[in-house]
């Protein structure tokens, strides 16, 4: 199943729509469909939609201070921005796939909330183009990254105190 959302993401990347005046990516579609498919299968559902609103507020807030205020900025956008997001995940959540997934559907949210308000504004943007999705790909690396250094580390730990016995 996930082959098949990544290959319809890629297909559709290029691809956009126009809904009430609002261009939306494809991509972004298909993205935001299967992150609301896969948050639905973890417990407790309500906890995972609500960290999955925080996130989304906590992205659209940097996407509104970053338009507002670009000077903010001391590093690159497509660090800055993942980081915060992965720390928020980190502190909210347990376990990769409810950190994957509340990340997945916290930033389409935030994206879409961002959207909606600078269409409001006059400043029409494309909802879900290439940078959000440079931007959701790392904030996934940087989670799968964390996750398999905590299990190397684990067992590490496990080998040492195989190895080294008790009592020294």
């Amino acid at each position: 199943m996930m082959a098949v959302w990544i290959l319809l993401t890629l297909t559709f990347s290029n691809l956009y729509i126009s809904v009430y005046n609002v261009e939306v990516s494809m991509a972004y579609v298909c993205v935001f469909l299967g992150s609301i498919l896969y948050i639905k299968s973890l417990k407790p559902l309500s906890y995972h939609l609500f960290s999955a609103m925080t996130i989304m507020i906590g992205y659209s807030s940097i996407l509104i201070w970053e338009s507002i205020a670009p000077v903010w900025l001391f590093m690159p956008r497509l660090i800055i921005i993942p980081v915060l997001c992965v720390l928020l995940t980190l502190v909210l959540t347990k376990g990769l796939s409810s950190r994957l997934a509340i990340s997945t559907l916290g930033l389409c949210g935030g994206e879409l909330l961002y959207c909606i308000l600078l269409t409001n504004l006059s400043m029409p943007d494309i909802v879900g183009e290439l940078l959000f999705l440079d931007t959701l790909l790392i904030v996934l690396l940087l989670l799968g990254s964390i996750e398999i250094y905590q299990i190397g580390k684990n067992k590490f730990f496990l080998y040492l105190s195989k190895v080294i016995p008790k009592g020294r």
